[in-house]
């Protein structure tokens, strides 16, 4: 049998009936199942990845660990499991900081608590530099990588403007509530 050379076109097309062999379409139900997940993944991302969680930890009921997952890589692998229906298989995350990583069933009861409560996150209040030094920043960052100052702060700033009220009044209701003068 010859070898297989990835950059010969000639051989396009071959391996396909594997690939389709391998396939296995889910249920209905268990495709509601995966989306629903997906859907869950992107309510906590929203929610604790801008409080610096890494991604989400799973309890695994066959091994009895706990699987780490980033935020990019579970939702890959749920995406593969729509599209193949069986789950990507990956390494397991080195030596993660169990610290960095939200508990699933304790994220979806947050977020869902959340949502009964009437606080469903909208849309974050984007923020692309520090009010006081200028440093550029990325919209999930908590405080500025240069002076250390809250970004929280500026996106209330913006929230209240948004909701129409004046900036003078913004700027003073800040200021008496103990934060510090930006620019």
């Amino acid at each position: 049998m010859p070898d297989y050379d990835p950059l010969d076109e000639s051989d396009e097309g071959e391996g396909q009936e594997d690939e389709e062999e391998f396939r296995h379409e889910l249920s209905e139900d268990e495709r509601e199942s995966v989306e629903a997940d997906l859907e869950d993944l992107d309510s906590m991302r929203t929610v604790f990845e801008p409080q610096g969680a890494k991604g989400v930890v799973i309890a695994c009921t066959e091994c009895g660990s706990n699987h780490y997952y980033g935020w990019e890589l579970l939702r890959e692998s749920l995406e593969h499991m729509l599209d193949t229906g069986e789950p990507r298989v990956h390494e397991p995350a080195y030596q993660p900081k169990e610290d960095d990583y939200v508990v699933w069933d304790y994220g979806t009861g947050y977020v869902d608590a959340l949502s009964d409560a009437g606080l469903e996150s909208g849309p974050r209040v984007e923020v692309t530099s520090c009010g006081w030094c200028e440093t550029p920043v990325e919209p999930h960052f908590a405080f500025c990588p240069k002076c250390g100052r809250p970004m929280a702060v500026l996106r209330l700033y913006r929230e209240l403007l948004d909701r129409g009220i004046d900036e003078r009044d913004v700027r003073a209701i800040l200021l008496r509530a103990g934060f510090e003068p930006f620019s």
